[in-house]
């Protein structure tokens, strides 16, 4: 382990301990903490038994220039809980990615297909204000990695900051809660992933060791305010420490949204071309109805690229019926050095 991990694990756990104590002094009541997706509280119950079955569906359609048309059933999603209605629960998600899929090569490197485990954990949970999660988990780094499943979000492409500039899940353990601070809700998670993945996605890079931190305030009048550290190595990098800072912002009122994140990773080897970095900033406004109009826009600097890229996105979200939503958008870029496709990107999603 190196000294950064070793320091990293030490200020983690102190934290971790420090909010525990705070959390068992006073915990808020009936406040539900982001760090478990709203996709968890959908579904099918079981009688009286607990268990709650669902999932969703998305299937994707691609028109990028240069490139013939293309289409997938891009994921299969099941989505398992059962909780005893005091302290214990559990939480799983299988997904088949990348069904019946024509000109798969459109999509990028990502298009075979594959069975995948997303996420398996137990939670014990003394309060809101303090929770114990062991397993699997999706990491808790900004807001779109952890509410990404594609019915919930505005957009077919996920921000390009969100994709590989950290691994997108982590095994291990994390402290979560919800403490009362100023009289606004403060979430807080402090994790550790301190080996392999339990069963990691092929061609993925996962962590070897990760200690990070995770907090979000309510500011009230709609607007909240995040931010996360991670300190980490990962699987295929040998010896090679990385340290991720970012932070992000929601704002919603009236069907209105401004949302936005910004992360910046540092590779302790190397020079300033080691490094990675990149933000987008997206807005939604409704049209008519159940139809809103989408903006994003997205830099994005990778490591060991010449140049960097700025990505431009607009479209519309059709959600006509409740857990369906219908999407559109077009894609353009300047100073594209990464290759990133550019044209026509559409999808259809129900969660079930």
């Amino acid at each position: 382990m190196t000294s950064h991990l070793r320091i990293a694990r030490g200020l983690l756990l102190a934290a971790a301990l420090a909010a525990a104590g705070a959390a068992r002094a006073q915990a808020p009541a009936g406040v539900d903490s982001s760090i478990a997706p709203v996709a968890d509280r959908h579904g099918y119950t079981l009688g009286d038994s607990g268990v709650t079955l669902g999932g969703y569906a998305n299937a994707e359609a691609a028109d990028y220039l240069g490139e013939n048309p293309a289409a997938s059933l891009r994921n299969l999603s099941l989505l398992l809980s059962w909780e005893d209605g005091r302290h214990w629960s559990f939480f799983s998600e299988i997904e088949l990615e990348n069904l019946l899929t024509v000109n798969a090569d459109a999509f990028g490197a990502d298009n075979e297909t594959e069975l995948v485990l997303e996420r398996l954990h137990l939670d014990y949970a003394w309060s809101d204000a303090l929770q114990l999660r062991v397993g699997k988990f999706l990491t808790p780094i900004g807001r779109w990695n952890v509410i990404h499943a594609a019915p919930l979000t505005w957009t077919t492409s996920r921000p390009l900051i969100t994709e590989s500039t950290f691994p997108t899940n982590a095994t291990g353990a994390m402290l979560h809660g919800v403490l009362p601070v100023g009289g606004r809700a403060l979430e807080w998670a402090v994790y550790a992933s301190p080996g392999e993945e339990l069963l990691p996605e092929d061609d993925s890079d996962p962590f070897k060791e990760a200690y990070g931190l995770r907090l979000d305030y309510d500011l009230g009048n709609g607007l909240q305010l995040g931010a996360s550290l991670v300190e980490f190595e990962q699987k295929h990098e040998d010896g090679e420490h990385r340290t991720l800072y970012a932070v992000d912002f929601l704002w919603q009122h009236a069907g209105w949204e401004l949302s936005g994140e910004w992360a910046y990773r540092v590779r302790v080897r190397g020079d300033s071309s080691a490094d990675e970095r990149g933000a987008y900033l997206q807005a939604v406004a409704p049209i008519v109805r159940q139809l809103y109009g989408v903006a994003r826009y997205e830099s994005f600097d990778p490591t060991g690229a010449g140049e960097g890229l700025h990505l431009y996105i607009g479209g519309l979200a059709w959600r006509f019926q409740p857990g369906w939503v219908a999407k559109l958008e077009y894609r353009f870029a300047t100073d594209n050095g990464v290759g990133e496709p550019e044209g026509w990107l559409g999808s259809l999603a129900v969660l079930f």
